[in-house]
């Protein structure tokens, strides 16, 4: 069983190898020569190495993109949902493989840090299940072995100390254990505490209401209130579970893309997607964007269901979803996110927050602190996320 199948055109087959060479050092196995030995049949062959395969790159190119076994090849991959798609010269992926987007390795010569590049290794390290390994490439090659393999470590020397020193580490082992059992329990700065759903959500007395408090992994509440971005060369950084670079990634947030945190202390910062992705990310890489909202210019306001002034009536009974918001504009959905603090009666400092929601009967300011379910705290954190992406 191999990692990657590559599909490509015999006239490409010099940069090909490139490509081939390049995803063997990022430690795939990869099957790339499309010479069909004479007894076996093409049907066979495709079903084998694409369906044996993890991910399958198909490199298109003028004289791919006409050729029938190609394009099998890729519907084969797409079929199986494992299909990369990649292009070296300057065209489209033929129909319907042109509704799927592609990484434009036109101008690529070897360099890690291509913007195309790191699209095709983001892909193999989520078809793969694993991420490239390092270092990266070092450049192009000329070879075109039919099967390239990652290599493996050289064998260690035998010694006879190794069994006593790992005799040793595990008697070190057992007594620490043994030590740590009993000792008293303590409230460690690390360890989690739980946090009732309906516990009181202090709101922000500057502006809008703040995102309400929830669960962090510290013992503390965390609020997602700061929309950020990354700014990473790489065009991607990873989202993990803990507070280390070889923890398990979670998600990816990719160049351009928004999504919420806060400030604090350290360098991993608790993050959230908006599709509800929570995870650390290197704080380096965080750029925050300016999270002051404008004010609501007279008039403009949404008039909401029915005139009420209510942009989204049952956002305080169910789970919203991120594909449907993504019609609402931001001023939408700043409302949307404050009315859920207004069916409490929150007492706004934010004047045209005051000045809209006032217009209307159901809402009376009666707190300057309200209690929000666990569904009304998700969809607000969601909200916040959309709405600094809408700006």
């Amino acid at each position: 069983m191999v990692d990657v199948f590559i599909s490509y055109s015999r006239d490409n087959k010099a940069r090909v190898a490139d490509i081939a060479a390049a995803v063997a050092a990022a430690g795939y196995d990869v099957w790339w020569d499309a010479e069909l030995p004479p007894h076996r049949s093409y049907g066979d062959v495709i079903t084998e190495k694409i369906g044996s395969a993890k991910a399958a790159i198909v490199v298109w190119s003028h004289t791919s993109a006409a050729s029938e076994w190609v394009r099998a090849e890729a519907d084969v991959a797409r079929n199986q949902k494992k299909l990369i798609q990649t292009a070296i010269d300057d065209v489209m992926p033929p129909l319907p493989f042109n509704q799927i987007q592609f990484a434009d390795l036109r101008d690529w010569n070897g360099d890690p840090a291509h913007g195309g590049w790191r699209k095709v290794l983001m892909s193999l390290e989520e078809l793969c299940g694993r991420e490239a390994v390092s270092p990266p490439p070092q450049g192009p090659t000329s070879s075109t072995p039919a099967r390239l393999v990652a290599a493996e470590p050289p064998a260690q020397p035998k010694s006879s100390f190794l069994p006593w020193a790992l005799l040793g580490v595990a008697l070190v082992v057992a007594v620490l254990l043994a030590w740590k059992l009993i000792q008293p329990a303590s409230t460690e700065s690390g360890s989690t505490a739980a946090v009732s759903p309906d516990a009181a959500s202090v709101a922000s007395a500057a502006g809008d209401a703040e995102t309400p408090a929830a669960p962090a992994t510290d013992g503390r509440t965390e609020a997602f209130t700061l929309a950020a971005v990354i700014d990473d060369p790489e065009g991607f950084t990873n989202i993990r579970s803990e507070r280390s670079p070889k923890s398990e990634i979670l998600g990816k947030v990719l160049d351009g893309e928004t999504f919420l945190t806060y400030r604090q202390p350290g360098a991993w910062w608790r993050v959230r997607k908006a599709d509800g992705t929570t995870g650390f990310m290197f704080r380096k890489y965080i750029r925050l964007i300016d999270g002051a909202a404008p004010a609501i210019p007279a008039g403009s306001a949404p008039a909401g269901v029915g005139g009420s002034g209510v942009v989204i009536p049952d956002s305080s009974d169910r789970m919203l979803s991120a594909d449907e918001l993504g019609n609402y504009s931001a001023l939408e959905l700043r409302i949307a996110r404050n009315e859920i603090f207004a069916r409490h009666g929150f007492r706004f400092s934010d004047p045209s927050l005051r000045a809209h929601f006032g217009r209307f009967d159901w809402y009376r300011p009666t707190a300057d602190t309200v209690s929000l379910s666990a569904t009304e705290k998700a969809n607000i954190a969601l909200l916040k996320s959309a709405e600094a992406a809408a700006r």
